[in-house]
């Protein structure tokens, strides 16, 4: 009777377990930026986005130069320029130091919203992965070992799974307890040469 109770225990422990218990690792971890760059579109949208900063940067250089002259002949000039002048030119500095602050700051939204429309769609791509990797694991959560937030992981509890996102964005599926698949080496033929007679091993025929 005690022997009945205490499968029907074990039995009961196993029903009520969580399905994440179920899997083999609890969680899984890996580099989110690592995953990321792999992506084909990633280094043409780098590309893009780099020369897009370029171009954003020589015009702000532009403006600077540009800023730096004025206030040179600004300097040069207002012992002999009339107080008319003077106030013009003072305008001129502000609004032309205004405009460059302010084309700073378009540039640097216009290459956030570059950055978004780039690599926005990639990152939800990658997101659609984790996720699909997640529950197809049981894992109670994938955490992103890029800079130091995690010191130290236990290995026995979580999985390394980036060999396996990585083989999920190609288009190949791996389980993420085993990320690396070696291919087994050819077997050398060996026996087939030691089978094989040498040319000077060939039997001569009898006279």
């Amino acid at each position: 009777m005690k022997t009945f109770a205490k499968a029907s225990l074990i039995g009961l422990f196993f029903l009520l377990t969580p399905k994440a218990m179920e899997a083999q690792y609890q969680f899984g971890y890996l580099s989110y930026s690592k995953a990321l760059q792999s992506m084909p579109d990633y280094a043409k949208a780098q590309e893009a986005l780099n020369s897009l900063q370029n171009k954003y940067k020589e015009e702000a250089q532009y403006n600077e130069e540009k800023f730096k002259k004025m206030f040179a002949d600004y300097l040069q000039g207002q012992k002999n320029f009339p107080e008319q002048i003077m106030l013009k030119r003072q305008k001129e500095l502000q609004v032309a130091m205004e405009q460059g602050i302010s084309f700073r700051k378009d540039a640097q939204r216009l290459l956030d919203n570059a950055e978004k429309d780039l690599i926005g769609p990639m990152q939800a791509r990658l997101d659609s992965v984790l996720t699909l990797i997640g529950k197809e694991n049981g894992l109670s959560f994938i955490a992103n070992t890029d800079g130091k937030g995690l010191p130290f992981i236990n290995s026995a509890a979580g999985a390394d799974i980036t060999e396996a996102v990585l083989a999920r964005l190609s288009g190949k599926v791996i389980p993420i307890n085993d990320p690396k698949i070696l291919a087994a080496p050819a077997a050398a033929p060996a026996a087939a040469s030691a089978t094989q007679p040498k040319a000077n091993d060939t039997p001569q025929p009898n006279p």
